[in-house]
């Protein structure tokens, strides 16, 4: 796979018309993604686009990574799912060697959170709707590319649930999907960390 090393995510991708733009402040510099198009394949690095190569006949499989965050599926899920939320350092960002108490803190934060949010969850059904709603963009997307006739697997990751990145990303290795395309369907910062949208 060219997106060899996935260790973070794109701030930010969007396929528009006949090409793909992207910008990320700290993750894709050594990303190497390939992306297909009405007019051909173009090659992003760091520079944006260094390269294309147009082809009428595209017969290689293209992956296509939708990215969110994930939710609890059931109520019982709930307090895991926190627990892996704010686990992520850049959740509760502590400073120094206090970064050794992430994750009994996560685990504290979470058990003390739980009873609140269950309460919220069981308001809406007793689960997040966002895997279902995400699988839902997936599938129109797959149906939209093969339409036009682009030889496309498109999977779905989560950050804080199930089914994980790590977990996609073995599995987009299985297929041997040369070509990715990764779109976060969620802002990869916040004003409050970053000073900026």
């Amino acid at each position: 796979m060219e997106a060899a090393s996935l260790s973070g995510v794109l701030s930010y991708t969007k396929l528009c018309g006949s090409s793909l733009y992207y910008s990320d402040d700290r993750f894709s510099r050594n990303l190497h993604l390939q992306a297909i198009c009405r007019v051909g394949v173009y090659t992003l690095g760091e520079n944006d686009v260094v390269e294309s190569h147009h082809s009428h006949a595209m017969e290689e499989k293209i992956g296509v990574l939708l990215l969110n965050l994930g939710g609890p599926e059931t109520l019982k899920d709930v307090q895991p799912f926190l627990y892996n939320l704010f686990a992520d350092p850049d959740i509760i960002q502590l400073p120094g060697l206090f970064k050794l108490l992430q994750w009994p803190l996560a685990k504290l934060t979470s058990v003390l959170r739980a009873p609140k949010s269950e309460k919220g969850y069981a308001a809406i059904g007793g689960g997040s709707p966002l895997r279902k709603i995400t699988d839902e963009q997936a599938n129109a997307l797959r149906m939209a590319l093969e339409a036009k006739n682009v030889n496309v697997s498109v999977y779905v990751g989560m950050r804080y649930w199930y089914p994980f990145t790590e977990e996609v990303i073995e599995q987009i290795k299985l297929d041997r999907i040369k070509k990715l395309v990764v779109l976060p369907l969620y802002p990869q910062f916040s004003i409050s960390t970053t000073g900026r949208d």
